[in-house]
């Protein structure tokens, strides 16, 4: 059964997610193309809007493009966009491991330049990340997601005391709970290129945000041991000042003047089956929101996948090729992804699960509705079948209410491959 958003927008396939919303390859039926649509699962109308009309207003060929938006009375809307065939910066990092100072450097030139274009259109992104960097297969550069992006138009965040961003890329002044501003989109720049280079935040490896957090807001930096001749300039985007950091436009002129790489970088087109990943992605990025007040914070925070990445345990074969099981590491990082989900965007989470073990949407939603916090303090696998494509995998959560309740609780997760995908087949509390 096919969906159609809008009489228009034929829904083709999920393509990725995150805490805003998922992202889905569609077909406008009008134009006869393909294009990517965005389902907000924001709950704030004004911000799903807020985000539509900022990418709308920005025109850049480093950036991805906003058609339409497609809303109707009590839904969130969805964006309608520029369909890329690429793999975010993150996708190609975790998979080819870090590459050499002169590709990130001509990657990281492109993204200045969109980003000038957006701070001269008075629009912070906010959120400039490996992730929200696309990479497409003919070596275009595009920034997306502008989902936390904030016009000189709307009301600061910081009227709400919370802070938007995510650790491992926070300027240091806005891990302290100041606004963000162009000066922090250049230091997530630089710091998204130091990733690239290096294949770890600025801030050193971490799986737990406050530690990030910390070390971002205290301005404790790891100097890069492969940049070469582009460390001076690095050092310059991540200077813990914010007037020693030089404009997105400079930022742009100065790495495009580096020595850029004989080719641009290749990125395959998407294959029929992808060499699964061995190894766990412990380190999530995540979307931090730092509440401060009376002296004392807290912080709410859930993990985010790739916007555009789709990891290897989720990734479509014919039945011919349909893998013969799932390894126990896929596993755990699938269902941890799962509970990274929540309760920020209950519609992936729901998503996971195979149609036998699915609740009605609306009730899962709705439950999920009233936590704060998921987050997952041990997991351990064991197969079901020595042989077989199943496994089950222990998890101890600890959930907070809206009340601000702690409840822990362990549950059994069962993981089977269904249509050559990995889908959770049944979960139980024990």
């Amino acid at each position: 059964m096919t969906t159609t958003i809008g009489g228009r927008y034929t829904l083709l396939e999920r393509i990725g997610s995150g805490a805003m919303g998922v992202v889905w390859r569609a077909r406008d039926e009008v134009l006869a193309r393909e294009v990517a649509v965005k389902q907000l699962v924001t709950g704030d109308h004004q911000r799903a809007m807020r985000e539509a009309r900022n990418a709308a207003r920005l025109h850049h060929p480093h950036a991805i493009a906003v058609f339409d938006v497609v809303a109707s009375d009590g839904e969130e809307p969805w964006i309608v966009m520029e369909y890329l065939p690429s793999l975010s910066l993150s996708a190609l990092i975790a998979e080819r491991g870090p590459m050499k100072p002169a590709q990130a450097a001509s990657i990281g030139a492109k993204v200045a330049s969109a980003l000038a274009a957006a701070h001269a259109a008075g629009i912070v992104h906010r959120d400039i990340k490996p992730g929200n960097v696309l990479i497409g297969h003919d070596g275009t550069v595009k920034i997306t997601d502008f989902g936390i992006a904030k016009s000189s138009a709307d009301g600061t965040l910081t009227e709400t005391g919370m802070i938007s961003g995510t650790p491992a890329y926070l300027a240091p002044e806005v891990a302290r709970g100041e606004q963000p501003d162009e000066a922090s989109d250049v230091f997530s720049l630089g710091a998204t290129i130091y990733t690239a280079i290096e294949g770890e935040s600025v801030f050193g490896p971490s799986d737990n945000s406050f530690g990030l957090i910390y070390r971002a807001a205290s301005g404790q930096l790891r100097d890069a041991k492969n940049a070469g001749e582009l460390t001076p300039l690095l050092n310059r985007l991540l200077a813990v000042n914010t007037n020693d950091r030089p404009t997105a436009q400079e930022a742009a002129d100065l790495l495009a003047a580096e020595p850029q790489p004989s080719q641009p970088l290749p990125v395959p087109a998407p294959r029929k089956l992808k060499p699964p990943n061995r190894r766990i992605l412990v380190i999530l990025s995540v979307i931090a929101l730092l509440a401060v007040g009376g002296g004392a914070a807290a912080a709410y925070w859930s993990g985010t996948r790739n916007n555009t990445y789709t990891p290897p345990y989720q990734s479509s074969f014919p039945a011919s090729e349909k893998p013969r099981y799932f390894t126990a590491e896929e596993a755990l990082a699938f269902v941890l992804q799962h509970y990274a989900d929540l309760p920020a965007n209950p519609v992936a989470a729901w998503s996971h699960f195979a149609d036998r073990a699915r609740e009605p949407q609306t009730d899962f939603l709705k439950r999920w509705k009233g936590y704060t916090s998921v987050r997952c303090l041990q997991t351990q696998g064991r197969p079901v079948h020595s042989n077989g494509p199943d496994w089950v995998v222990t998890v101890d959560l600890a959930l907070v209410t809206d009340l601000g309740k702690q409840r822990n609780i362990t549950v059994e997760v069962s993981v089977a491959a269904v249509d050559g995908q990995m889908k959770i087949s049944g979960l139980k509390e024990i």
